[in-house]
């Protein structure tokens, strides 16, 4: 796993380029590396995360006189190996992407499975190839003024070099605002762009062009010969995702809740390290009593109940430290990523559990995340197909075996999962206006509602009205900032965040099989439900239709970070960006008005723990950017 920056001459090599910044400090990073050719120059760090890691002596040469630069971690090493005409064993995975873009140039990415990025340099034709992995796991950025080009995996990478404008991409922050996501290569900042991920970007003197290496496909189907036949291959598929991800140095642990998508990634670490750590952000004083049939508020029984599942794996409960700052102006995430994060209570929240798995010793940490329309997928928009289809039968039957007797869940299927996707996507400013503090004068100027409709947003959220289609979109949408995140981690904690259920193979595969396998006769997560039973997860957590609750307590933190919103407000206002882009008055408006209790906010958390937090602290970012915090 590495880090690096570069800078390249397009044009004729002959002379020296300024060489870039050494990659900032971050826990596990090794010193600096410094190389220089003609009309190059790389400064590199090495994080060992897998033991081949320290076979990495980067950059790589490639094309005679030119080289490859490779962060992060390939799976499916064998295969890869096997259609090169090498042996994997003994080389780093750097080297096999080296020799993958000598063989394919850039055609190779579409062959590496794994999360990573990667930079290379073909002297002969002075062509640049940028990379970046189909889930945004890994980062590329780049800056080009003339016949010069910067590329990173951080942006902190590229801020670093005085010629590289801090100067915010408004219209970009006002879609993060709206949470209209979607594939595009800018960035918060007006001059630096991202590779896409999942694409490979060549730059040459003359030209930029964009090559898709990866496509989600919505039209391939997979049947096998019964439903047992799913649940083995899929089980098989997440063994494979598991078993690539824990090949690291040191304890790879889990951090669980109680829900199938943990259970799922445990019982697959099980057969293969039970003696892993299960760690578990609990909830501490303030959490809100959460009614019954709502969910739960306490993850511990149901990851103890895990635990005496699966002997051998070791439950820990972690409750945020006291001395957590949860003021949404922290600069947490920008100090770590130079990027805003929506939400940065939640990163507070989960941080005993990433102290603790850097305090074991481990570079990396496994995760349940992206299960929801994967593995674990619901497959209640299923309904809909069937309606299309005409499987009125199939319809019925669901409809009623999944209500249970209950006119009202009965109504709110139909309502959810049939009528608001038919009704199609819809671009409402009140909608919009109850999850973002975007200022109206930003909305008209950047046409948000028609940017969202270009792009196949909608403010409700109900995206495409086809299942496997709206699944594509959501996973799209995910990884839009999810690098920016993973950076994030890696600077605050040193730590790689594994996530087995977004493996590509398995991905592709949950997309692609019958609607079927994930609802039938009323049970919803039906896949996913019947690998745990088969693992032997018990009747607790298989047949659980309850949600836990993340950071239940978020109100009790919200107000003890009160007291320094005023001043917070005040820092705002000295910024003309921030007023034109935030809606400071109703900012100013929810303080005046906050509410009396935890059960009054519980009432109103999409505009206090979601609007307010997102508001404050993409506005301290904004302020920081430009020197007015």
């Amino acid at each position: 796993m590495s880090s690096f920056v570069g800078t390249v001459l397009l044009g004729s090599g002959e002379s020296l380029c300024v060489p870039p910044s050494s990659p900032p400090d971050e826990p596990g990073l090794e010193s600096c590396t410094r190389h220089e050719g003609l009309g190059w120059a790389i400064r590199h760090r090495l994080r060992v995360v897998t033991p081949e890691d320290r076979l990495e002596d980067q950059p790589l040469p490639a094309w005679g006189d030119g080289w490859v630069c490779f962060a992060g971690r390939l799976d499916g090493l064998p295969h890869l190996a096997s259609a090169l005409n090498m042996r994997s064993a003994g080389m780093a995975d750097g080297a096999l992407a080296c020799r993958a873009l000598e063989r394919w140039d850039c055609d190779a990415p579409a062959r590496l499975i794994g999360d990573y990025a990667l930079a290379a340099w073909h002297p002969a034709e002075r062509r640049l190839i940028l990379a970046a992995d189909p889930q945004g796991m890994r980062s590329m950025y780049y800056w080009r003024k003339d016949d010069t080009v910067i590329f990173s995996t951080t942006l902190h990478g590229l801020l670093a070099m005085p010629q590289v404008s801090r100067a915010i991409d408004q219209r970009h922050v006002a879609d993060y605002l709206a949470m209209n996501y979607g594939d595009a290569d800018t960035t918060f900042y007006r001059d630096i762009r991202k590779v896409i991920p999942g694409t490979c970007v060549v730059i040459t003197q003359g030209s930029i062009r964009t090559v898709e290496a990866h496509r989600f496909d919505p039209e391939r189907r997979i049947r096998l010969k019964d439903d047992g036949a799913y649940v083995e291959t899929a089980r098989a598929l997440l063994d494979q995702a598991v078993a690539d991800r824990l090949r690291a140095v040191g304890p790879v642990p889990i951090s669980v809740s109680g829900g199938l998508d943990s259970a799922c990634v445990a019982a697959s670490v099980h057969t293969r390290a039970p003696s892993t750590k299960l760690l578990t952000a609990m909830a501490g004083p303030g959490a809100i009593g959460i009614r019954k049939g709502r969910g739960y508020a306490d993850e511990r029984p149901l990851v103890e109940i895990l635990a005496r599942a699966l002997p051998g794996l070791d439950a820990e409960f972690h409750v945020a430290s006291p001395n957590t700052d949860w003021s949404p102006d922290s600069h947490l995430s920008t100090a770590h990523s130079g990027a805003p994060y929506r939400n940065p209570a939640h990163l507070a929240w989960f941080g005993g559990v990433y102290r603790r798995a850097a305090a074991l010793g481990a570079h990396s940490i496994l995760t349940g995340n992206a299960g929801n329309m994967t593995l674990t997928w619901d497959g209640r928009r299923g309904l809909l197909s069937a309606l299309r289809q005409g499987r009125i039968v199939r319809l019925a039957r669901e409809l009623a075996m999944g209500s249970r007797g209950s006119p009202r869940t009965l109504a709110g299927t139909i309502w959810k999962h049939l009528v608001l996707p038919l009704k199609g996507q819809q671009q409402l400013s009140g909608e919009l206006r109850s999850y973002s503090a975007l200022s109206p004068q930003a909305m008209r100027e950047f046409d948000i509602l028609d940017r969202m409709r270009a792009r196949g947003n909608d403010t409700g959220f109900v995206l495409q009205g086809d299942s496997r289609r709206m699944r594509i979109q959501s996973l799209l949408r995910s990884r839009h900032a999810r690098s920016d995140v993973m950076n994030m981690l890696r600077g605050l904690y040193g730590l790689d965040i594994l996530i087995p259920l977004n493996d590509v193979r398995l991905v592709e595969f949950c997309l692609a099989i019958p609607e079927e396998q994930f609802l039938k006769d009323g049970t919803d997560r039906y896949l996913a439900r019947r690998l745990l039973r088969k693992a032997g997860v018990p009747h607790a957590i298989t047949e659980n239709r309850q949600r836990g609750r993340q950071h239940p307590e978020w109100f009790a933190h919200m107000t003890e970070a009160a007291p320094s919103f005023p001043a917070q407000m005040e820092r705002l206002r000295r910024s003309p960006t921030v007023g034109r882009l935030i809606d400071l008055d109703r900012l100013d408006h929810l303080i005046g008005a906050w509410p009396a209790n935890a059960q009054a906010a519980e009432r109103q958390r999409k505009t206090y723990g979601a609007l307010m937090n997102a508001a404050l602290s993409v506005g301290a970012f904004i302020a920081w950017t430009e020197g007015t915090n």
